[in-house]
């Protein structure tokens, strides 16, 4: 069943469907071109069959009444359309030796004895259909040659010529149907050869070429091509180690296309870590100015080996410092706070003693006696 499929497929290949008919087509044609001499060649062995069973014939007549007259000559020739071995002949005529019609019976033949001097066998067509008029001399019949007319009588025989069409008809039939049926073989013959060595394995080189393809697009393992098990040394085996070459090619290519994505996803990862960072040291410097650092927050940022690194573990001693200033400029303000304030109470506490009205007081107090303050 696989192997009828195979055929199926085979012939359904427009590669296959090319070479099959340029195949078929050019045997035909060559075998046309040799059928054309052939056909010729077919048909001058016809008109002689016709014309060597029609001489033997008037050469046993001119043989046998050789003082035979015109009239003579004519009755005895139409004696002949009676002879079941020469039911072809239609009619004919007898001509002197100056070319003089003497007798004619049957249907008259076209071919004159003025023609007769070039070509002695003429094939006409006519309504009634294809006839073939022949010429002898009585002297000459039995030497194969045309004489002068000045040697006895021309004697001219029609003869039916549509039995040589027909069966050189059949002969072209038949021929063409041998031609046709050498063609299909060798057409056939050829097919099997070349699926073999080129249409089988451009095939299979055709189905390697959707599995990379289906492989490089899903991104898969490179799969077992069957290609590849084809080992020749022609322009398909180059073909086939190109196409290896090719796929080999464009995964390395792939695979360094892979490598440089991935470091570029680690170097934008890298890049996107790093700003962040910049921007933990940047929201660093603002919790400074609002007083809400926390130096923890730079821990991960300070274990860098690099200026940024450096940078966030600068900021946290710098943050450490000024937080260690400003608490000890808070403490000193405060201590200088309580200074003022209590130099501030011992001017007014001097303001007040140091006032006229309290030394008044002051001096009605030493004067007063205690006792009669409270007899009072």
């Amino acid at each position: 069943m696989q192997p009828l499929k195979d055929t199926l497929r085979l012939f359904r290949s427009p590669l296959s469907q090319r070479i099959i008919a340029g195949m078929f087509v050019s045997l035909v044609a060559i075998e046309a071109i040799l059928l054309v001499p052939s056909v010729q060649r077919r048909r001058v062995e016809l008109l002689d069959q016709i014309e060597e069973v029609s001489t033997g014939k008037v050469r046993w007549i001119v043989t046998t009444y050789p003082a035979a007259t015109g009239a003579e000559l004519a009755q005895h020739l139409q004696q002949l359309q009676s002879d079941p071995m020469l039911q072809g002949i239609l009619g004919g005529g007898v001509y002197d030796s100056e070319g003089n019609l003497v007798e004619i019976f049957g249907e008259p033949p076209e071919l004159t004895t003025a023609n007769a001097r070039q070509d002695r066998s003429q094939l006409f067509t006519t309504a009634a259909g294809r006839r073939y008029d022949i010429a002898w001399t009585t002297t000459g019949i039995g030497e194969g040659m045309l004489p002068e007319l000045s040697e006895n009588h021309w004697i001219v025989l029609r003869h039916d010529a549509d039995g040589t069409q027909r069966a050189l008809v059949f002969y072209i039939l038949r021929i063409s149907g041998l031609v046709l049926l050498i063609a299909a073989f060798i057409t056939l013959a050829m097919m099997v050869l070349l699926s073999r060595l080129l249409i089988t394995p451009i095939l299979t080189l055709r189905r390697d070429l959707a599995l990379a393809g289906n492989a490089i697009a899903d991104d898969q393992s490179a799969p077992e091509f069957a290609s590849l098990r084809y080992q020749r040394r022609d322009e398909l085996g180059e073909v086939i180690a190109t196409f290896r070459q090719m796929y080999g090619q464009i995964c390395a290519e792939i695979g360094d296309r892979k490598q440089a994505e991935a470091t570029l996803r680690h170097h934008n990862q890298e890049m996107q870590q790093y700003i962040e960072q910049v921007d933990k040291v940047t929201a660093a410097a603002t919790a400074v100015d609002a007083d809400t650092f926390d130096p923890a927050t730079l821990d991960d940022v300070a274990q860098r080996d690099d200026e940024l690194g450096q940078l966030a573990h600068m900021f946290q001693l710098m943050a450490a410092h000024v937080q260690q200033r400003e608490t000890q400029l808070k403490q000193q303000l405060k201590e200088l706070t309580i200074e003022i304030d209590q130099s501030k109470l011992q001017k007014q506490v001097a303001q007040i003693t140091e006032s006229d009205y309290f030394q008044e007081i002051k001096a009605e107090l030493k004067h007063l006696q205690v006792d009669e303050f409270w007899r009072s």
